[in-house]
This record gives structure tokens, sequence and C-alpha cells, in this order.
């Protein structure tokens, strides 16, 4: 019994219903109120407003009024949700900005073995920072799984931090010298030489 009068509550809870039927009820009403009496009499509709044309007015105005308050519900969010990815993208571009000389050379390992993806010991403590940061995303190889080898996992570069790093992030210049090369060659990570990269 308790359960069939809950079933019965959903049933009759319009906060439940989607805003396309406040919508369709208002769009319906309001031609029923509005549109020219030849254009009802063809569709038998004429006499619906002098029988109950109080009810169709209220059935147009709770619709209105609910599709208004959805919308704005609707807006507000969605101004909130871009305000907050805003913050977020501008967060994560401070970070790709600050990094220190040891996070430059984990990611600038991306771009010596052009690899997108990269096995990386992560419990190494510079790694798991940048995991922290979400500068860094573990790859997802089966299902929500991912495999490892020993304390090495398949790491790749996060795609918005791709998108806003750039080489002078990672310490690198548009056309590096022989010098630059050599001083890059040499501070490379030192678990890279343990994994023989």
């Amino acid at each position: 019994m308790k359960e069939t009068l809950e079933h019965l509550k959903n049933l009759f809870d319009l906060t439940k219903l989607p805003a396309k039927f406040f919508f369709l009820f208002a769009v319906i009403s309001g031609f029923i109120l509005f549109a020219n009496e030849s254009i009802l009499q063809k569709i038998h509709l004429d006499k619906l407003n002098d029988s109950y044309g109080w009810i169709v007015g209220l059935i147009f105005i709770a619709s209105f009024g609910l599709v208004i308050v959805n919308f704005t519900i609707w807006f507000f969010k969605y101004v909130q949700t871009k305000i907050k990815i805003g913050k977020l993208k501008k967060g994560f571009k401070e970070r790709l900005k600050n990094l220190d000389l040891h996070e430059q050379s984990v990611l600038r390992e991306f771009l010596l073995n052009q690899q997108t993806s990269i096995e990386m010991p992560i419990d190494d403590p510079v790694i798991s920072g940048l995991l922290k940061k979400r500068i860094l995303v573990i790859n997802k190889q089966f299902g929500n799984g991912f495999m490892m080898t020993g304390s090495y996992t398949s790491v790749s570069i996060n795609e918005y931090a791709e998108k806003y790093l750039d080489l002078k992030d990672v310490g690198l210049s548009e056309n590096p010298s022989e010098d630059e090369v050599l001083e890059i060659k040499q501070n490379r990570p030192k678990w890279v030489n343990k994994w023989n990269y």
C-alpha cells in the first residue's frame, strides 16, 4: 500500500516532469487562448474557450511560468558552470607556468621520445606530484583498470595540459642550441636510465 501511494505521488509530482512538457502545455494552451476564431473553428476548438477558457488560461499561466522558472534555473547553472570551468582552466594554466626543473624534465620525456604515453614510476615523488596536479594521467587500458610493471605504469599528459603546454613551460626553446640539447640530455630524470630509454 505504501509503495502504491509512493508511485501515485511520483506520478503527480510536477517537479519530476521534463521542462519540454511544460513548454508543450504552454504552446497548446497559448494557441487555444490567442489563436484566431476562424482557425479554432476549423479544428473544432472554438467552443473550448467558451466552456473551459478559465481552465485553459490557468494551464497557460502555470505552464508558461514553470517554463520561465526552468529556463532561469538552467541559465544560472550554465553561467556557474562556465565560471567554474574558467577558474579551473586559469588554475591549470598557472600550474603549467610554474613547473619546477624536475617536473619540466619529466614532461620533456614525451617530446624526447616522441610518444603520447610512457611507462613511468608512479611512486616517484615528482610523477606522483604531477598526477596529483592532474598534469599527468594514468592510462586506463582495461575498462577502469590499468597495467603496472613493478611501480611503472603507462601515463600520458592530460589533454587540457597538452593544449596549453608550450616549449617554454618545459625549459625548451624553439630552436635549441647544441649546449641546450646537451644540458637537457644530462638533466633527464634518474629513473630514465634504469628503464633503459
